[in-house]
């Protein structure tokens, strides 16, 4: 188990870098009020671009990249000695973060689009590969890695919210929007998916406890945790099974004119989910609330020989295994994607210039992300244009 759930975490680490190679920094906060780009419409499908066609291809297409942290920032972490050199400092570290801490990674990148204008509509074809990864973790999470169970004893520790949640997968999306009148504009896309790598963290029930006299670490785990790599028994990508596994999404949106300065807009963004079946993996406890109890390993018998150290590692796994009784299976399960709900409102100041108000609320493996975004938007004639913003 191990050893999979290691490797499905380096196959989503391995999407997230494969993504794009050039990297640019341009999320939905900052491209909602980017008219002047056909991409603003990935934020919401309702608005259309100020030109009749468009065509993007690979090497000169869009690429977003987004990580978010509110567990530390870098001064948490990072220290500068008297010699002027830099350390991490992992008690400073434990002295920041809070109870609860979350750690995610977005990318997403624009392999082809195409769009045109017919009449009132505005059609467009998009192809792109999106990853997304989410690690939530626990202060006392955190203690134990760094500082050990010595610190809990005579305690019941629970690690039961520590999990990790990832999905990587491509995106086949048709758009349409259509203004209905001078005030309504509504667009609406809906899109094919096929999943590469995903793990889903489905039940994570671990808590442990020491003993005062003894220090016999007694762990009780309730686990499920499912899996999909397209990989093949030598850990090398198998490109027969990449991107197989099928999936549906929509995205739907509004902009509407108050005045003629002044507008309100709205959309919701990857509604749907993947369906994962070739490759899968699945831990589940099949005694659930199990416990047991480690006494510690005779240190004469991880220093003798190596196969008696072996021996004694194996009889531990073997021992943990039989206490737990984690069952590996191989079947299907669904995973929803990271469901977006963005609501805005912009002022013209003038001809060229837009100030505009941005709430994006994420969710995704049971984690919500909310944000608010400021932005000026100014265009400096028919080629260029620049864009302020500020998230919270």
């Amino acid at each position: 188990m191990k050893n999979s759930y290691i490797n499905s975490i380096a196959v989503l680490i391995i999407a997230l870098t494969l993504v794009s190679t050039n990297l640019k920094a341009q999320n939905d906060r900052s491209l909602y009020y980017m008219r002047q780009i056909p991409q603003a419409s990935y934020a919401n499908p309702a608005f259309t671009p100020e030109f009749k066609f468009y065509l993007s291809i690979p090497g000169a297409s869009s690429v977003s990249a987004a990580y978010n942290n509110n567990g530390f920032k870098y001064n948490d972490v990072v220290t500068r000695r008297a010699d002027d050199s830099l350390v991490i400092d992992q008690h400073k570290l434990l002295n920041a973060i809070g109870a609860n801490n979350d750690l995610g990674i977005r990318v997403n990148e624009e392999l082809f689009a195409l769009g045109f204008k017919a009449g009132k509509s505005y059609i467009s074809l998009s192809l792109s590969t999106k990853a997304i990864f989410n690690f939530h973790y626990t202060k006392d999470f955190m203690s134990l890695l760094i500082n050990g169970n010595t610190q809990f004893i005579g305690q019941n520790v629970d690690l039961s919210e520590t999990k990790a949640n990832g999905i990587a997968y491509g995106e086949a999306a048709l758009g349409f929007a259509r203004q209905i009148n001078s005030r309504l504009s509504v667009g609406a896309r809906l899109k094919y998916l096929y999943g590469a790598a995903a793990i889903e963290t489905k039940n994570s029930k671990l808590s442990f406890s020491t003993d005062q006299k003894t220090f016999a670490l007694t762990a009780i785990s309730d686990i499920q945790i499912n899996m999909a790599q397209p990989t093949n028994e030598k850990n090398k990508i198998d490109m027969n099974t990449l991107f197989s596994n099928p999936g549906m999404a929509f995205d739907l949106g509004f902009n509407y004119a108050l005045t003629k300065r002044f507008s309100i807009n709205a959309s919701l963004l990857d509604i749907g989910s993947i369906t994962w079946k070739k490759k899968v993996t699945n831990y589940i406890s099949t005694k659930p609330n199990s416990s047991f109890t480690f006494n510690g390993v005779e240190i004469n018998d991880l220093f003798n020989k190596k196969q008696a150290s072996d021996s004694t590692f194996n009889h531990l796994l073997d021992t943990i295994n039989s206490k737990f009784s984690i069952k590996e299976d191989h079947k299907s399960f669904k995973t929803r994607l990271a469901q977006k709900l963005i609501i805005g409102a912009s002022y013209k100041l003038d001809t060229n210039t837009l100030a505009g108000v941005v709430i994006r609320n994420e969710y995704f493996a049971g984690i919500y992300n909310p944000s608010l975004t400021l932005s000026i938007n100014h265009s400096f004639g028919r080629i260029f244009s620049g864009m302020i913003s500020y998230s919270y």
